[in-house]
């Protein structure tokens, strides 16, 4: 896929455009032809990862505004990055499920989209969950038991399970997750708020 088709149309893109293979936020997971995306953390910054993953074959970094890379790699400038790698990653991975269900809140997200999985398997709907208890629906997918993948995976494994026949998705949503824009290029046609206790408020 061209670098062109999968950013956002506020974003600046200097250097040209290029084939894209593969997007990623782990330097050490860059394989040539692929975009970097280089999202700042409270604890490292992702730009110190620019040069390993230039090194490793990135053809494309996406970073906040003013970053700088080296000569002959594409740069993608954005105010947040970590949103525009989740729309990013949407349109890398575009195929997901027909019907999308997200739950939040502080307890109870994978009793829900359990109980919603199985509701809709006794419909005879082709239903799957994804969440802490991981995935668990048709094709052999492996999901990391998390309340919300990253992004990237994410979109990826929603690509997976519509190609392996899943019509109807219910999915965990954090609210660490919602916060970091992991969930965004996604439109759930339903959502559900469960609770709001002290592990939030506090």
């Amino acid at each position: 896929m061209r670098l062109i088709e999968l950013i956002d149309r506020d974003a600046t893109a200097i250097g040209g455009d290029t084939r894209i293979t593969g997007i990623t936020s782990d330097s050490r997971a860059v394989r040539p032809g692929m975009l970097f995306a280089a999202i700042p953390g409270t604890v490292r910054d992702g730009r110190d990862f620019i040069p390993e993953a230039v090194a490793a074959g990135a053809v494309a970094v996406l970073a906040p505004t003013g970053t700088v890379v080296p000569a002959g790699v594409a740069l993608v400038e954005t105010g947040e990055v970590r949103g525009a790698l989740a729309r990013m990653a949407s349109r890398f991975y575009p195929k997901r499920p027909g019907v999308i269900a997200a739950a939040t809140g502080t307890n109870g997200k994978s009793s829900v989209v359990a109980f919603t999985r199985q509701i809709w398997v006794r419909l005879g709907l082709a239903a799957a969950s994804l969440g802490t208890l991981g995935y668990d629906g048709p094709g052999d997918l492996a999901a990391p038991g998390l309340t919300t993948v990253d992004p990237v995976a994410l979109h990826r494994l929603l690509d997976q399970a519509a190609r392996a026949g899943v019509g109807h998705l219910a999915m965990e949503a954090s609210s660490h997750g919602l916060d970091q824009h992991r969930l965004d290029g996604i439109a759930p046609g339903a959502v559900a708020f469960t609770n709001l206790t002290h592990d939030h408020l506090d």
